[in-house]
């Protein structure tokens, strides 16, 4: 892959807006707005992996619009939108109040998004694990080698992985709001918000697959056969789900495994002298610029056919998302070290690619070009 074709455009709008921001707010808030959009393209390229994946199972012309305008206004629209829906709901207030109050009151903001934060994280970590749970179970019955041997194996081959999937997902849930009641001495105003919010993170994965299945039934007969242009509405409604579930994971991500809101100004955007519209449009900038370099990476990895020659890079992916809900569900017991939110998807997918690579088969190249020699 040409690392340097993928950030031509990213590094363009970051130098032209970081331009912009210099002119118009000063120096300080461009480099604060520089600071956050590098972040931001850090970690879209751990997200990538697992959008290819997705991507090879949508097909013209669902995987053009997927790759380019729909995973930009997917991460747009689940990073900006979901706190304040969040805090919305949590709080039983008006969705235009709060999203005026996480742009105007950011400090009042993040104090209510704590509040729901709970509710938040629960639903996050039945939701993403119910993702990953399909690669666990092998929900799709796809032919595939197990990047961990023969536990992974037999998981893969087990008898009625939907159920699996609901099983080990209600038992999660279960676990965490018992020992979240145990910690917190059974207060309902602890455990209920962590109770429901599993439930629903539940609820919401099955009602996106089911919107799923509804929108590929009939096209061709099967979800990976050739799509004719008559049913590619359908496709689209399908790849929205997906949009839906990838925007989420790199929500709970950035908002709640790492603490803060990107419109909250604190943190990188902290930069003095700056309004809460200046500050809220230049992390809107930043989310821009992050989702932009997803899109070209996503997109130039399915071109490039990488996981498919990458045998375990699908399987690193996946296992991310499994940490992640891990992650998530063991936030609302103790703190979770943001070196380790920050490291651990590069870790694992830097072994997915490491096991992937042919050592062997340069190994043997080597010794007969010694030979040879």
């Amino acid at each position: 892959m040409a690392t340097r074709s993928l950030l031509t455009v990213p590094l363009l709008l970051t130098a032209a807006a970081a331009a912009v921001a210099w002119i118009a707010f000063g120096p300080a808030a461009a480099l604060a707005f520089a600071a956050l959009a590098v972040l931001e393209i850090a970690m879209a390229a751990d997200s990538s992996v697992p959008m290819a994946g997705i991507a090879g199972r949508l097909h013209s012309p669902a995987r053009r619009l997927f790759l380019s305008l729909g995973i930009v206004a997917g991460v747009l629209a689940m990073r900006l939108l979901l706190p304040p829906a969040a805090v919305a709901v949590g709080g039983a207030t008006d969705p235009a109040t709060a999203v005026d109050e996480a742009v105007f009151a950011p400090g009042s903001f993040s104090a209510h998004l704590a509040e729901v934060r709970p509710a938040l994280a629960a639903f996050g970590a039945a939701f993403i694990w119910l993702v990953f749970a399909e690669y666990l179970f092998n929900t799709d019955r796809l032919i595939r080698r197990s990047w961990l041997g023969g536990l992974e194996a037999r998981l893969a081959r087990v008898a009625r992985p939907r159920v699996w999937s609901v099983v080990t997902v209600a038992t999660g849930v279960l676990v965490t709001t018992v020992l979240v009641g145990h910690q917190d001495a059974w207060a309902p105003g602890t455990v209920l918000p962590v109770a429901l919010g599993g439930a629903s993170g539940v609820t919401a994965y099955l009602a996106s697959k089911r919107i799923a299945r509804r929108a590929l039934r009939g096209v061709d007969g099967t979800a990976t056969g050739a799509v004719g242009t008559r049913w590619s509405w359908r496709i689209h409604v399908y790849a929205s789900t997906v949009v839906f579930e990838r925007g989420l994971v790199v929500f709970m991500l950035f908002e709640i495994l790492d603490g803060v809101y990107s419109l909250s100004g604190s943190g990188v955007l902290g930069a003095d002298g700056l309004g809460a519209l200046e500050q809220a449009a230049l992390a809107v900038a930043a989310i821009a610029v992050g989702a932009v370099f997803l899109a070209r990476t996503t997109s130039r990895l399915d071109q490039a056919a990488t996981l498919k020659r990458l045998r375990y890079l699908k399987a690193g992916a996946a296992y991310v998302l499994g940490v992640l809900a891990v992650l998530l569900w063991t936030s609302l017991l103790v703190p979770v070290p943001g070196a380790v939110v920050a490291w651990f998807g590069t870790v694992v997918i830097g072994l997915a690619l490491a096991t992937s690579l042919p050592w062997r088969a340069w190994a043997r190249r080597l010794r007969r070009r010694t030979v040879a020699g």
